[in-house]
């Protein structure tokens, strides 16, 4: 029986193609290797920023434990003294309160009790004196007063929607026309009419501050029949997203009045002028008081439009936003990350 004996030329192309195959082999290893260790550092990037937030909340938890084990017993002597005050007495005065309030000024931070502290970090939130009265402005930074101490708490989207704003208001020239939507507890208005633009300022609520370049229109946006002319520009810096909700106490009028709203805009803007739009991003989602918008909701909302600039910021620590590269992954949203959306958009046509 005859032996099969390969040829030189077999020989050596089987010798290439085994050459590379295993080239081949240990090039898809060192990618497959690359691109695992990679993706290891990020979910460890991830996971230690998880637990640095975690131990810094549980941080948190354990101060304010131990103010209010100690404001118990505070409050329980306190409760002891006015209780014997109320039978001398018949109670504490409004001026007798008013009094101990008062007290607090000129108070040295590392004297500051744990009553001080929940007294001024209620006065300076959104339901306190100022917000009543109607002249609180929704700060990008927030205090936090504790026994003995204030420090910077959250840091919110407004660090980098106001100056987002105002590089698109740099770009207008003096006189252009405006509208301002939601603009009663923003300062953008103000900054805007200081510029030398020509401002409406609309809200539900009456805007508080008076300049000669600046008029308030309130009332729904969608109830009011216009400006006199085109307008060059429409800013909604974290407005669009409550439209229709019953946010701020008005009725509910139905979860698509954002889109509707939107349409109107076109209808109101002259022919290249710009939507200037901030709002919640990340995974879609609607309540009783805002929508969170993702892609494919953010598209339908803006149909008819030409988007010119879009961006996306995300929360990466209490005191930190970044803005990221590209669209973010679904999951990036899947431990509760904050996300913001600015964009500048033209009406097609």
């Amino acid at each position: 029986m005859l032996r099969k004996v390969a040829s030189p030329a077999a020989a050596y192309v089987d010798a290439r193609f085994q050459e590379l195959h295993q080239r081949l082999a240990d090039s898809l290893g060192e990618g497959l290797r690359a691109h695992l260790d990679r993706r290891l550092d990020s979910i460890e990037h991830r996971m230690g920023w998880i637990e640095d937030r975690i131990n810094e909340r549980a941080g948190d938890l354990g101060a304010r434990m131990a103010q209010l084990e100690t404001r118990v017993t505070v409050d329980t002597q306190t409760a002891t003294e006015l209780a014997a005050t109320s039978r001398r007495t018949g109670g504490p005065s409004v001026e007798d309160v008013d009094r101990a309030m008062g007290a607090l000024v000129g108070t040295p931070v590392g004297d500051l009790g744990p009553g001080g502290a929940d007294l001024l970090n209620w006065a300076g939130g959104h339901t306190g004196p100022s917000a009543q009265a109607g002249v609180w402005f929704n700060p990008p930074v927030t205090l936090l007063h504790a026994e003995g101490s204030v420090r910077h708490n959250e840091v919110n989207e407004r660090i980098v929607e106001v100056p987002y704003a105002m590089g698109v208001a740099a770009g207008l020239s003096p006189g252009s026309r405006v509208l301002d939507v939601g603009a009663a507890e923003s300062t953008l208005s103000l900054s805007l009419a200081s510029l030398g633009l020509e401002v409406i300022a609309a809200d539900l609520r009456p805007y508080p501050f008076e300049h000669p370049r600046l008029r308030s229109m309130v009332g729904p946006i969608e109830e009011w029949s216009g400006p006199e002319g085109p307008l060059d520009a429409v800013f909604c810096v974290s407005s669009l997203e409550h439209f229709g909700l019953g946010s701020y106490g008005e009725q509910a009028t139905g979860h698509d009045l954002d889109r509707r709203v939107v349409q109107v805009f076109a209808g109101w803007l002259r022919p290249g002028a710009e939507l200037v739009l901030t709002a919640p991003y990340g995974a879609w989602a609607v309540d009783d008081h805002q929508r969170v918008y993702d892609a494919a909701h953010l598209d339908a909302l803006l149909e008819g439009w030409q988007v010119l600039d879009r961006r996306v910021c995300v929360q990466t620590g209490p005191d930190r936003w970044e803005r990221v590269e590209g669209e973010p992954p679904a999951s990036a949203w899947e431990d509760g990350t904050r996300g913001v959306v600015l964009l500048r958009a033209t009406p097609d046509g």
